[in-house]
């Protein structure tokens, strides 16, 4: 197992796992062990500086917005509720555009962008919710928090719902300029400061509601808006031109609920959605603001597709999420986009909540299905909360917020399930973005009079803590045999002896564990228990080809068969001698397994 390998553990933190709970608040600015936000959807999730997570609005199952916001302390596990209202559908406290006030609020709303600058200011842009009349409608106003002194800023668009976009001349900054009220947009911000918003459902340029495919960037410094890309009209269709060939007349379609963030070189990138019609997407685009160029990067050119989720774990370029709405996107700290969840297509093309998490790799154009179900409309598993394990499972779920901690765990917060109706207020970790605490382990073993010999080297271990060697007599059910404590740095050679492997052949896996808890294990080797019956093969793993060894001559004459991990034949041969030569040059690295005319079984690995 070679690169920087990692668990797939998720970890139940905080809140309720069951739906639909109402929220405890408690007393305004007061942490406390029993407050909770209640269950809601299509909130906004920031993290600040000192690794706390935030939320800010939403709605829940009973179609109530809220305008509250909550605080989540790492260190402590407790919830604290901010500002805004412990009631919902309450309209906004504008009070004067460009100035803070205690009293100013925003109203409750759903579906609105987030982003934090620079100075640790939260920012919020539109959404679908109460203006300051108390009317509901598309909103695009824009709103500052700032933590340090707990006001809100109205900074730009109106106070007024279902406004239509002023987009004055592409390219060009004016004051007048701003875009219309909208629900569901994507957005980030640049190195410079400056905000991009995308898309959306709500009001163009004449005020006729629809899906947008507009590209829109603020300047805090002027505090003008700039049309940048895209139309000023609803419901247009998309120009993909050649996949990854950038042009001018690229476009994605309108649409919104789509994912949207900014890569380490500044371009940005924008991830499936859904359009008026009620079509899903799965395609991936990248605008370059140098070139002012879309490019059609990954997935599909049309609409409503199955994914294609190949092997857990395994990136493939043939691999693709199915089409979705809905999905969280966070970059790690390698600059590779992880997606979870949406309400979508699942790998048999049926329609429903995700809990999948997928795994984008820039540099490789390879996606890589990592956690969670194929399937559509799974149930979480929660098992106990503080405790990770590899079973633990969000269920399928839409609109959470998310948020990468500064270890490079990945945490999701609520959410919506609209097959089942209902909405989440749980807090969940998945610690599959840590580094684990050896990057590379080779196993190999021989077989003297009644004992079995494991030796096995380690590359990069890193705060390794101990081995426990496990054995099973059917490859699947495994016992602890013994433990070997790990040096903890460096590159290691290690030996075991098993003095109890007499008569039968035995297989054999390590399991590393880290002083944190996290584990995974070595590749699987069999050693047979007694001469007449002692197969091997060496080296294991190989590189190009490796011998196989039997210890006496009842296989001679015999069909051997080499299969890939998925159980497709790969090639078949006579064995012809008793140290025989196989070549494995032309198969693709990873796990294959050699099944001998005796029913015995053998791991390979390639690599």
């Amino acid at each position: 197992m070679e690169g920087n390998a990692q668990t797939v553990t998720w970890t139940w933190v905080s809140g309720d796992n069951t739906s639909n709970v109402a929220g405890v608040y408690g007393t305004k600015g007061t942490p406390a062990a029993t407050n909770k936000p209640g269950n809601r959807d299509s909130h906004s999730g920031w993290k600040d500086a000192s690794g706390n997570f935030w939320i800010f609005g939403g709605w829940d199952i009973s179609s109530k917005l809220y305008n509250d916001l909550w605080m989540y302390n790492t260190s402590t596990g407790n919830w604290t509720w901010v500002s805004g209202d412990n009631s919902t559908n309450n309209q906004g406290v504008y009070g004067t555009k460009g100035t803070a006030a205690a009293t100013n609020k925003p109203g409750s709303r759903y579906g609105q962008v987030e982003w934090t600058d620079a100075s640790g200011h939260f920012w919020i842009f539109g959404g679908y919710g109460y203006d300051g009349a108390g009317n509901k409608g598309y909103l695009n106003d824009l709103w500052m928090y700032n933590p340090a002194t707990g006001n809100w800023t109205w900074v730009s668009g109106d106070n007024t719902r279902n406004n239509a976009g002023v987009y004055g001349t592409k390219g060009t900054a004016a004051a007048a300029n701003k875009p219309g009220g909208r629900e569901y947009p994507a957005g980030w911000i640049d190195g410079s400061g400056n905000f991009w918003v995308f898309g959306g459902y709500g009001d163009d340029s004449g005020g006729s509601v629809g899906d947008e495919n507009d590209l829109w960037k603020y300047n805090p410094t002027t505090n003008q808006w700039t049309w940048v890309s895209g139309d000023n009209t609803r419901n247009n269709a998309g120009v993909y031109g050649t996949k990854g060939t950038p042009a001018g007349t690229n476009k994605p379609g309108g649409r919104d609920s789509q994912s949207g963030w900014i890569d380490a070189s500044g371009n940005f990138w924008i991830f499936g959605g859904w359009d008026a019609s009620n079509n899903l997407y799965n395609d991936l685009w990248k605008y370059s603001p140098t070139t002012s160029q879309w490019t059609w990067v990954s997935g599909d050119n049309t609409q409503n597709n199955s994914g294609v989720y190949g092997t857990k774990g395994t990136g493939a370029t043939t691999n693709k999420p199915g089409s979705r709405y809905g999905q969280n996107v966070l970059v790690d700290a390698s600059g590779n986009f992880w997606f979870f969840g949406g309400n979508g297509e699942d790998g048999s093309g049926a329609a429903g909540a995700l809990n999948d998490l997928w795994e984008y790799t820039p540099s490789s154009g390879k996606w890589t299905w990592q956690s969670g179900d194929n399937t559509r409309n799974s149930t979480g598993v929660y098992g106990t909360k503080g405790t990770g394990v590899a079973t633990n499972k969000p269920g399928g779920r839409a609109y959470a917020a998310g948020w990468i901690d500064a270890t490079g765990n990945l945490w999701i917060e609520g959410g919506y399930n609209a097959n089942a109706g209902d909405d989440f207020n749980d807090l969940m970790k998945l610690n599959s973005l840590t580094i684990l605490p050896i990057r590379d382990i080779s196993l190999r073993g021989t077989h003297r009079s009644n004992d079995n010999v494991l030796v096995w080297e380690t590359l990069g271990e890193l705060n390794t803590g101990q081995f426990i060697i496990e054995r099973s007599s059917n490859g699947s059910d495994y016992t602890a045999v013994g433990k070997v404590t790990a040096v903890g740095t460096g590159n290691n050679h290690y030996t075991f002896t098993d003095n109890n492997a007499i008569g039968a052949s035995f297989y054999y896996r390590i399991q590393v564990q880290d002083l944190d808890g996290l584990v995974y294990y070595s590749p699987t080797i069999i050693l047979a228990g007694s001469a007449e019956t002692r197969v091997s093969v060496y080296p294991n793993p190989a590189t190009s080809g490796m011998k196989l060894r039997i210890g006496n001559n009842s296989l001679l004459n015999t069909i051997a068969r080499l299969y890939d991990a998925n159980g497709q034949l790969l090639e078949t041969f006579r064995i012809n001698s008793q140290e025989q030569y196989i070549d494995l040059h032309r198969f693709t690295k990873g796990f294959l397994m050699l099944r001998l005319d005796n029913g015995q079984t053998i791991s390979i690995i390639k690599e």
